[in-house]
């Protein structure tokens, strides 16, 4: 029988050695293909040739060469993204077989169950991934899930929708995990529980270490502070000390006594020494006072020496002059005041902080109040009216903050829900299309739609009334094209809408960023960020929408920029405002030239005034060789800080004055501020005053913009007859809120889309320089916020306004200068001097006559032809002549 049993273990053995090396090896071989499929996946490009491609040129950039193209080509066809996972959980399978030692290689029903898992795993994760994932095509030709993945989401949501597809498939997921991987999802989170209880358990051992830690460290720094304190205290108390050992002197103490006192007195002085370094690196730059310290100084000998010496020879005194020096005890610092005392605390006290409390030692102040106030009274002797260094801005917080808390928006469900139902609506009119991204926004939500080949832009565009129906929304907008983009954008208004404050624009970091004093903040764009602009790039702004659009609250918030962005020195208004309403709220803050207009031929001499202020800017620009206001300012600035001011080049002085014209003083140049005309209603300034308003305009537009003077043109009425071709063609920049037609959008924006905003602030912008609109949410501000913010200007500064502005000023006069009488023109006041120039010096030239008296050339040609009316000068002749008449006045 024993050889038989041998026989038995013997042909065993390599029976078992055969199984396990066969297994092992079709593992090692499985881990292979694996990697190599893995390395395929990662390695993929679409123009390798494969299954759903084909390539000319030879080279494979695949690692896997063509047979990995291949095979990673089909399986990122067929499952998307979750061809990855595939080769690492096989793996990851057989590695785990391979410790199991006891794992049976050939099992029918437990292969067909792993079988059937992998299976189910690989078609729930590509669902899964194609439901709620995009993916480019030019990245995965088939999406995210492949084409397995996209049939059977699809399948599933047009019968449970987002949420029950994801909760279908989230399950077949787990539980297909279980089935491959024999993973037990209960152990999973009770491993992931336990672990977080001891990642718990670890910081609160670590807070409660720290805190010990803490505590340990305040008490042993607490008793070294008392230490500290007991070492100054004595210290303070040392002239005692030095009278309480004189006294032991006195009463002849032990040598033993006498070693010990010296011994703890040396220590305090070592320990004092190492304590106060500070103390005596100050103590010793002061000066030494001889009065308090007149006595001659001795060498210094060690305090035990001293008692020892007076022990032996046994005298007594009661001299303070016997003890040992001061220098023994403290420091070599000098007396200030009181003898030993004095010098004690003199020490201690010229190091703040040693002897004691820093609160109570005296504060250094660098720079007197007086000081400064002299220095801005001598800035505000150079010239300007109102100094940037002393005005300060307001604050950002005179605005309401804005709500935070506010439901705006969809939800993420919602959505999704909305992409299909725009998927599925732009089929059902017979378009192809399919969202790739969706932005959500404060106000609306765009999404971006990728058209199939051959659907034009227009034919979406004509169908934003149908999708506004079918989608039961108050209006749809189609944004034909989106810079940087393909697609095509839809916006839609969200459930919940949210005010855009002024505070959340000004407080933003563009408009801090933001160095112009024009800078102007808009509101939000779609997506929620900032919209600021510079008044000065654009350079003139159209503002154009219905009656309760938003345009006044736009113009308001244009206004409260500029105020919490400049100050006086740096900007002027002009504000006309017809209602009497909206713009008057702003009379007496000083960055006014002028009262508030409301009467409208006012508002023309204003206009008038701005083109003479033009044409004298341009003047003092021209002679000063710079191009714009920027330069002009940046060279009288520099003129003024070197100490050498510019004198003006183009004054003349004044011969009606009575001061003398050898002693009138030619006087400085000072910085030119900007200028901003705000016209709240010019339709109705030109209903009024009639077309000359509109020359007025469009010569300020076309030359105004290096002269530092824009304009903000804002009207209800957007018509042809108000919004001309030539007030189009001058000013590039429009904001166009919401209108009633096509017609009217079309007369602001040169193209539609106005008539589809919501109103309430909802704004196309069109920046300067560009064709496409933007649309922006428009900034709200109320009328406590501007009434605090016009408060807070009249606080500092009142305005000093020029009368010249808004007085009948007549086309061709200089800024300043005083129309004649609408009556008989011989009764001008400068009639008679003009008479008496033209009879003496024998010139009856109208530039003369203008020149002369300081007027404007109408008002000259006016006296001229009154003159040849009187009889004191002949007609015009053929050269342009004219012969004067009237014998020359009789001398004085």
């Amino acid at each position: 029988m024993k050889p038989q049993n041998a026989e038995a273990v013997r042909t065993a053995i390599p029976k078992e050695l055969s199984q396990r090396l066969i297994k092992e090896g079709i593992l090692i071989l499985l881990i292979a293909v694996c990697a190599f499929l893995f390395i395929s996946l990662i390695t993929y490009n679409v123009t390798d040739p494969g299954w759903s491609t084909s390539a000319t040129h030879e080279i494979v950039t695949n690692s896997g060469g063509k047979v990995g193209a291949l095979f990673a080509d089909v399986l990122l066809s067929f499952f998307g993204y979750m061809a990855y996972l595939l080769p690492l959980i096989i793996s990851w399978r057989a590695v785990k077989i391979i410790k199991d030692k006891q794992y049976a290689l050939i099992n029918p029903f437990m292969f067909v169950l792993r079988f059937s898992g992998l299976v189910i795993f690989l078609l729930s994760g590509a669902s899964l991934t194609a439901l709620h994932f995009y993916v480019s095509e030019s990245v995965l030709l088939h999406g995210a899930g492949g084409i397995v993945g996209r049939a059977l989401s699809d399948a599933l949501f047009e019968r449970f929708n987002l949420l029950g597809s994801t909760l279908i498939l989230l399950s077949l997921f787990c539980i297909s995990t279980t089935m491959f991987t024999g993973v037990s999802w209960i152990k999973f989170f009770e491993n992931v529980g336990r672990f977080s209880l001891m990642l718990v358990g670890l910081f609160v051992r670590q807070s409660k270490s720290a805190a010990s830690y803490g505590n340990s460290r305040l008490q042993a720094r607490a008793a070294k502070k008392s230490d500290h304190q007991k070492i100054l205290s004595d210290q303070k108390r040392e002239p005692v000390m030095i009278s309480t050992v004189h006294e032991e002197v006195r009463a002849e103490p032990a040598i033993g006594d006498i070693e010990r006192i010296a011994d703890v007195v040396e220590r305090s002085s070592a320990k004092k020494a190492a304590d106060s370094a500070l103390r005596k690196e100050v103590a010793l730059e002061l000066p030494y006072d001889e009065e308090q310290n007149s006595r001659p100084k001795k060498n210094k000998v060690s305090l035990k020496d001293k008692l020892l010496n007076r022990k032996n020879s046994k005298k007594k005194t009661d001299d303070l002059e016997d003890l040992p020096v001061l220098e023994d005890f403290v420091s070599p610092v000098p007396a200030q005041s009181g003898g030993v005392k004095g010098q004690v605390k003199g020490a201690v006290k010229t190091a703040p902080g040693i002897g004691e409390d820093e609160s109570k030692a005296p504060k250094i102040t660098p720079l007197k109040t007086e000081q400064k106030q002299s220095d801005r009274t001598e800035k505000e002797k150079q010239g300007n009216l109102f100094p940037a260094d002393t005005v300060s801005l307001p604050p950002i917080s005179l605005l309401t903050p804005a709500d935070k808390n506010q439901e705006t928006g969809y939800s993420p469900e919602s959505l999704e829900a909305l992409s299909r139902l725009i998927e599925h609506k732009l089929k059902d009119f017979g378009v192809i299309a399919e969202v790739v991204e969706v932005c959500p926004g404060p106000v609306i939500t765009r999404f971006e739609i990728q058209p199939a080949p051959g659907v034009k832009a227009s034919k979406i565009s004509n169908l934003a009334r149908d999708l506004a129906r079918s989608m039961a929304v108050v209006s749809v907008r189609v944004v034909e094209v989106i810079s940087g983009k393909t697609v095509v954008g839809i916006e839609i208004p969200n459930e919940n809408r949210q005010m855009v404050r002024l505070s959340e624009v000004l407080s933003s970091q563009r408009f801090d960023d933001s160095a112009s004093p024009l800078t102007l903040g808009l509101g939000n764009d779609i997506a929620g960020e900032p919209v600021v602009a510079d008044l000065a790039k654009m350079p003139h702004l159209l503002v154009a929408g219905t009656t309760g659009s938003g345009k006044s609250v736009g113009v308001n918030s244009m206004l409260a920029s500029i105020l919490f962005k400049s100050t006086p020195d740096e900007v002027r208004l002009i504000l006309i405002d017809p209602k009497m309403l909206e713009l008057s709220i702003y009379d007496g803050i000083p960055h006014l030239l002028t009262p508030v207009i409301t009467d409208m031929k006012d508002a023309a001499n204003g206009l008038r005034w701005c083109v003479a202020e033009m044409e004298r800017r341009y003047k003092l620009m021209s002679k000063m060789g710079v191009r714009n206001v920027a330069g002009y300012n940046k060279k009288v600035a520099e003129a003024i800080a070197a100490g050498e001011p510019i004198l003006d080049p183009i004054w003349t002085p004044d011969e009606l004055s009575l001061t003398p014209v050898d002693e009138q003083e030619q006087p400085y140049l000072e910085k030119l501020p900007f200028i901003v005309v705000v016209i709240d209603e010019f339709a109705d300034m030109m209903m009024i005053v009639g077309k000359k308003v509109e020359e007025l305009i469009a010569r300020i537009a076309q030359k105004a913009r290096a002269a530092g003077i824009h304009l903000i043109l804002a009207t209800q009425r957007p018509s042809v007859d108000v919004i001309t071709g030539l007030i189009k063609a001058n000013v590039p920049t429009r904001m166009a809120f919401q209108v009633s037609s096509k017609i009217d959008s079309r007369t602001i924006l040169d193209q539609g889309g106005a008539e589809q905003l919501l109103g309430h602030g909802d704004m196309l912008y069109m920046p300067p320089g560009l064709n496409t609109l933007m649309r922006v949410h428009g900034a709200f501000i109320d009328d406590d916020e501007v009434h605090a913010l016009v408060e807070e200007w009249k606080l500092r500064g009142e305005p000093v306004y020029i009368d010249s502005v808004t007085v009948g000023v007549e086309e061709g006069m200089l800024p300043g200068e005083k129309p004649a009488n609408n009556g008989d023109d011989e009764s001008d006041p400068l009639f008679d001097e003009a008479v008496a120039f033209v009879t003496e010096t024998r010139k009856a030239s109208i530039s003369s006559v203008q020149r002369k008296l300081k007027v404007g050339y109408n008002r000259a040609a006016r006296m001229i032809e009154t003159m040849e009316a009187a009889g004191i000068v002949s007609s015009m002749g053929s050269n342009g002549g004219r012969e004067v008449l009237a014998p020359p006045p009789p001398p004085r």
